[in-house]
């Protein structure tokens, strides 16, 4: 600093006028804090808009290449995520321990047999489920038959 002091007009001159004013010396601070944060701040926001930009289109085309199975079994996990958010925000008993096992990766509290395909999430009341599980079943059913036929 002595050599930047000794070789600079205009250095000298902020260290005198910071010297002398609390107010100069706060307005110089501000400065050599807001000045970098601004900068830093707009460069961030100016990359991350086009990071977002391109994950969003990346993910329309998988969306669009996925197929019949994909887009059931993404529906069936929405539905599965929302039941264990709303089994959390109601705190019954079993949501502590259907919470855990969803964080170790395992599936609980789903109507299904076999594929995932036809896998309905268990709502919160219990009349809905079987019926849920039933109109699954016969969609499978009929689906399954459908597929003998064309062979």
């Amino acid at each position: 600093m002595a050599y930047l002091y000794s070789t600079s007009k205009t250095w000298r001159r902020i260290v005198d006028a910071t010297s002398r004013s609390p107010g100069t010396m706060l307005a110089f601070a501000a400065a050599c804090v807001g000045i970098p944060y601004f900068l830093g701040d707009q460069v961030m926001q100016t990359t991350n808009e086009a990071a977002a930009r391109g994950e969003s289109d990346l993910e329309k085309k998988l969306r669009s290449r996925s197929g019949l199975h994909a887009q059931m079994l993404a529906r069936a996990q929405c539905e599965r995520l929302q039941v264990m958010l709303d089994e959390i925000k109601g705190g019954t008993a079993d949501s502590e321990a259907r919470y855990r096992a969803a964080l170790d990766g395992q599936s609980l509290g789903t109507h299904s047999s076999g594929t995932s395909a036809d896998a309905v999430a268990i709502r919160s009341s219990s009349a809905a489920a079987p019926a849920a599980h039933a109109a699954a079943a016969q969609a499978a059913a009929a689906a399954a038959a459908a597929a003998g036929k064309a062979r």
